[in-house]
């Protein structure tokens, strides 16, 4: 197993990602299963009083007396030793607490609660019975959705790297995953399902690639795997390699990836949904496969985890291969701006001043703010090239807007009122959220520089997510609407939380998706 992860072909390793099956697949069930299966029944407050119709085999009634579906209370159940018919089964109860009150993170929780234990239990595959809660504010097809998308998500971990053994009992000492998780729902429902389905595997492979080691996942990774993302449905590729970055003129962007091992580079996917317009949206990903802050070293403490420094390619690029497998009608133009800061003799030094892509001059003040630089380039070029309508970019770009905002949500910055403020009834719908941060006069005027147009940092300690989003506004075309996600809180786990792992978590896979499928229907 892990031989393939140390492979000397890229290539290879990238397809295989790529093609690699998801385990635990959601799906409707068709039909009564013949293999020993757990049953998650979800109970209202309400629904406690009457259990025994909602199980698929009897249990006496102590046995139930107790449980009063408090929000992830659980009980697990057998069925009697003389039931025959039923002695492969295995039912959970897990409590959601009074219907009116159910909200989509009560369900997500109660989701991950169950899952949780079953995987402790061993299960292998699992069928979620979709409750009836009368008096939710959700209706069907919502709960529906979200059961499908907590599932798959709370099913995650990666453990490409984690040797196998066995106990005393002859039983694998990892908590392996299920095999298949089956929604018990109605067929009308098989849309929702499959949807959520895509959604929540592209999550996870942008969660793969978010955790996947730099020794592995460079910008020579990332190309391949972009290249073998076309091959889905009216996807193409192209990549500027060092020398066409060169002719370019993208200063900043070759400054930053100049000591690096592997050379940087810009892939662009292009998928075109509707051919009959246009209009595009522009998707840029930071693409730091790893960040030691070049000669501005970061301290321990502070660099171990900078191979998730490309988690906002990743999430660019499960949104895009989200939209082509769902055959979203909208054109996509998604550029991964792929690079490695690096230390060692060719390192780029404080204070060294280039020529960006737009013309603009620019002081780099602090080798460790390299992601603006990358970003700034590409930017400029997409625009220039593909003229598209909307740019957002995605990028772990500021300590600073973690320090304002936590983990738990992405900053988004913008000069378009109506993009921002979508962006944010967006990300609060599929829990993927984001709170918009100010660009005042005051951060743009702190990036004018002295002995260059403009300054790759803002001047003392404070504002800093607000002056990186003010110098990347400087690389947005007259016209265009643009949006600036900080996602450097939510992207990166360092505990578990719900269906979020600790790790690389594919935050913006689901918030731009979603934001796609609507813009389709405009």
């Amino acid at each position: 197993m892990l031989s393939r992860f140390f492979s000397s072909s890229s290539s290879l390793t990238a397809h295989r990602m790529v093609q690699q099956r998801v385990q635990g697949q959601v799906s409707l069930l068709a039909k009564a299963l013949s293999t020993p299966t757990t049953r998650v029944v979800f109970v209202s407050r309400s629904a406690a009083s009457d259990l025994q119709s909602s199980l698929p085999f009897p249990v006496s009634a102590a046995a139930l007396r107790d449980f009063k579906a408090k929000p992830q209370e659980k009980l697990y159940l057998y069925p009697s030793v003389d039931d025959k018919a039923f002695k492969d089964q295995r039912v959970l109860l897990v409590g959601l607490g009074d219907a009116d009150k159910v909200t989509p993170n009560v369900l997500r929780d109660a989701t991950h609660a169950a899952l949780s234990v079953l995987k402790a239990k061993r299960a292998k595959d699992v069928v979620v019975q979709v409750p009836n809660l009368e008096g939710c504010k959700m209706d069907d097809s919502r709960v529906v959705e979200l059961l499908s998308q907590a599932s798959m998500l709370s099913n995650y971990q990666f453990d490409q790297y984690l040797t196998d053994s066995k106990d005393a009992y002859g039983d694998s000492k990892l908590r392996l995953p299920l095999e298949q998780i089956y929604l018990d729902a109605s067929a009308e429902f098989q849309k929702n399902v499959g949807e959520q389905a895509t959604v929540g595997e592209e999550t996870i492979f942008a969660r793969n690639l978010g955790n996947e080691r730099s020794h592995i996942a460079n910008p020579a990774f990332m190309e391949e795997v972009a290249r073998a993302s076309a091959d889905l449905p009216n996807m193409s590729v192209r990549v500027l390699q060092q020398e066409d970055l060169e002719k370019e003129g993208m200063n900043m962007f070759l400054s930053v990836g100049q000591a690096g091992v592997c050379p940087p580079r810009l892939v662009i996917l292009e998928y075109r949904g509707n051919p009959d317009s246009d209009k595009k949206v522009a998707l840029v990903g930071k693409g730091i496969t790893f960040d030691t802050g070049g000669l501005n070293l970061k301290p321990t403490g502070a660099i171990e985890d900078m191979h998730t420094d490309m988690c906002g390619s990743a999430a660019v690029l499960g949104a895009v291969r989200a939209a082509s497998r769902q055959g979203l009608k909208v054109n996509i133009v998604c550029a991964l701006a792929l690079a490695e800061n690096a230390i060692g003799s060719k390192a780029v030094k404080p204070l060294t001043i280039v020529k960006s892509h737009k013309g603009i001059t620019v002081e780099n003040n602090n080798t460790d703010a390299e992601g603006r630089l990358v970003l700034g380039d590409a930017m400029s070029y997409v625009q220039k090239e593909y003229k598209p309508k909307k740019i957002i970019d995605v990028a772990t770009l500021t300590g600073a807007c973690m320090i304002a905002l936590g983990e738990h949500c992405a900053g988004v910055f913008s000069n378009s009122d109506e993009l921002a403020k979508k962006l944010q009834e967006t990300g609060t719908e599929c829990h993927e959220r984001c709170w918009r941060l100010p660009i005042l006069p005051e951060h743009t005027a702190a990036l004018k520089g002295s002995q260059s147009d403009s300054r790759s940092t803002g001047r003392g300690r404070y504002g800093g997510a607000s002056t990186a989003a003010a110098f990347l506004q400087q690389f947005v075309y007259e016209g265009v609407d643009w949006a600036h996600l900080d996602i450097a809180g939510p992207s990166n786990y360092s505990a578990a939380k719900s269906y979020f792992p600790k790790g690389a978590t594919g935050f913006g896979v689901q918030l731009l998706y979603t934001y796609l499928k609507e813009h389709e229907q405009h």
